[in-house]
């Protein structure tokens, strides 16, 4: 930026100096005129000299910068496969690590699951044999009330017997 403001400062000072030139020259207008061309013309070819040479500037600067650029480019291709390597590494390592710690687990949770499935196992039995207890005792109380019922239908009966000839003896 230094260098664009010292070219625009140096043609400004051009300009300047060629007005002054102008109005305190002591020669005629036709001479004045030849000098101010002939400066304007110096003036112009020293600006193509200093823009062809900022051209060379700015291209000698791309092709050095294009290596470089593309060096840094390559650098940071490398850094990036290299932390994708380390991420997929870690990756695998963690999964190995928690595939092992489920396998480590397994053995004690089946045991567990085991265990629960015995006393659930024994409960069910415990509550079966409690059913088939109180089935029998339904059963012997059933025959026992079924015996009782008989019994009281037959002193029914009789009850209803002997009140009949009471009362057909007392006729």
């Amino acid at each position: 930026m230094g260098k664009r403001c010292g070219f625009g400062s140096f043609l400004l000072g051009g300009l300047i100096g060629a007005g002054v030139a102008l109005l305190f020259a002591p020669r005629s207008g036709e001479e004045t005129r030849a000098a101010v061309a002939d400066k304007i013309d110096e003036l112009w070819g020293e600006g193509e000299k200093i823009y062809a040479q900022g051209r060379e500037r700015v291209s000698a600067g791309i092709s050095q910068a294009g290596p470089a650029i593309s060096k840094k480019n390559d650098e940071l291709r490398e850094k990036i496969e290299s932390a994708r390597a380390s991420i997929a590494e870690q990756v695998a390592k963690n999964a190995a690590a928690a595939r092992d710690a489920i396998n480590e687990k397994i053995p004690a949770t089946s045991e567990r699951i085991q265990q629960a499935a015995d006393v659930v196992r024994g409960k069910i039995d415990e509550a079966a044999n409690k059913l088939k207890g109180a089935t029998a005792d339904i059963a012997a109380k059933d025959a026992d009330l079924e015996k009782t019922v008989a019994g009281a239908v037959e002193a029914g009966a009789d009850a209803a017997a002997d009140v009949a000839a009471e009362a057909a003896e007392a006729k």
